[in-house]
């Protein structure tokens, strides 16, 4: 090869060499060009268009007695709503509205998802009220609120409240605050100790002459009643169950047992208070 030929082909292989330095990083910025793009079309597809245009899926948690499909209708939520114009408030002050729930969570989660959490209430004791002149069944939370009427699908350890008068009572509507002890007392002795709660029917409450009230209990076992004051707490019930267990013993027809004092006195039947 002669000297002039070589240098043409050197030369040729150096213009060669310069092109594709210059080609290589306007190809790269292309390509980095079509994957920004791509990026951005696909955050604006999920973080945009998604939110936009998607009709919520909802999910319910906490129920307890009260289907999906129910807590979905009473909170007015149809299927159809958008996510990006939900209005979590409204619903969650719907929801809160019903007796039936004792408190209630609505959330969005992106970029399509509604969740609704709620905490039923729990009945701790049932009672009865007059509807139309017909007697229904009422259940009462801890709170001391009558959240349904007429269904009672109860577990039957449950104690009968009695003394008390329901005129005409509308879910919702809450018992005396004086009351209140009461209840929560109930509530503890059903979570910690169902088994001692469920050895009574039926709880009085009865009105003292001078303001308060006593609570007259009817064990399940034993037809004798026990008297004792507005404090129910467990270590009282087994104290009473005690004593029961000792005057079942006794050759005597009794028809009552005061606890009230802190010692034990008796009227027996036909005796007068």
């Amino acid at each position: 090869m002669s000297e002039s030929a070589f240098i043409d082909t050197f030369s040729a292989h150096a213009v060669s060499s310069s092109q594709e330095k210059e080609w290589k990083p306007v190809l790269l910025k292309i390509l980095s060009g079509f994957l920004l793009l791509f990026v951005l079309a696909e955050c604006a597809f999920y973080f945009v268009f998604i939110p936009m245009t998607a009709r919520i899926h909802v999910s319910v948690h906490g129920s307890i007695g009260t289907g999906s499909d129910e807590i979905r209708s009473i909170a007015g939520i149809t299927g159809q709503e958008r996510w990006i114009t939900f209005d979590t408030a409204s619903a969650a002050a719907t929801l809160a509205a019903n007796p039936l729930f004792e408190s209630v969570v609505v959330e969005k989660k992106f970029p399509d998802k509604i969740i609704v959490t709620v905490i039923p209430r729990n009945p701790v004791a049932v009672a009865f009220g007059t509807v139309n002149g017909r007697t229904v069944p009422l259940e009462i939370d801890r709170s001391g609120v009558v959240f349904r009427i007429g269904h009672c699908d109860v577990d039957t350890r449950l104690p009968l409240i009695t003394g008390l008068s329901f005129d005409q009572p509308v879910a919702g509507m809450r018992l005396h605050s004086r009351l209140k002890p009461l209840l929560k007392d109930l509530a503890e002795i059903e979570r910690n100790n169902p088994t001692l709660i469920s050895s009574i029917s039926e709880i009085k409450v009865e009105e003292k002459t001078y303001g308060g009230y006593d609570l007259v209990l009817y064990p399940v076992h034993t037809p004798v009643r026990v008297r004792t004051d507005k404090a129910l707490n467990q270590d009282r019930l087994q104290y009473m169950m005690l004593v029961l267990d000792v005057v079942q013993d006794l050759a005597l027809d009794i028809d009552e047992i005061d606890i009230r004092a802190g010692t034990v006195a008796y009227r027996l039947k036909g005796e007068q208070l």
